[in-house]
């Protein structure tokens, strides 16, 4: 890769960060700057030419903007099954009422889908 290829994939990649960065909540901005405080400012390449320490830290950047965007990603997927699972708890309650009956049939969808995807039932609540 040229040293010019190199700068364009790195512009590519500090706008896509750029994006990823206006994505975000505080909250996960946060967790992203505690997740990285222990990095060092500057990473230093051991390479042969120029081109090499640039295709170095263009790689670097990319790895480190695909392993944020999938910290970020797995909080939010971590957030939706608690939120999904209070939706289940509170359906099930519910489904107990005569006069919600008609839950007790999305109750056992849901319960369903749940064992299609992680292979057990749902857990029981907890609190």
């Amino acid at each position: 890769m040229t040293e010019q290829e190199t700068a364009e994939v790195l512009r590519v990649v500090n706008c896509a960060s750029e994006a990823f960065q206006n994505a975000v909540t505080e909250e996960e901005r946060a967790a992203l700057h505690a997740r990285h405080a222990d990095e060092p400012e500057v990473m230093r390449h051991a390479a042969v030419s120029r081109e090499q320490a640039m295709f170095a830290f263009t790689a670097d950047a990319l790895q480190s903007l695909a392993d944020d965007m999938s910290a970020v990603l797995d909080q939010r997927m971590e957030r939706a099954y608690r939120e999904s699972l209070e939706v289940y708890y509170r359906t099930e309650e519910l489904s107990r009422d005569p006069e919600h009956a008609h839950l007790i049939e999305h109750v056992e969808a849901m319960r369903r889908a749940h064992e299609t995807a992680y292979g057990c039932p749902p857990p029981p609540r907890t609190s």
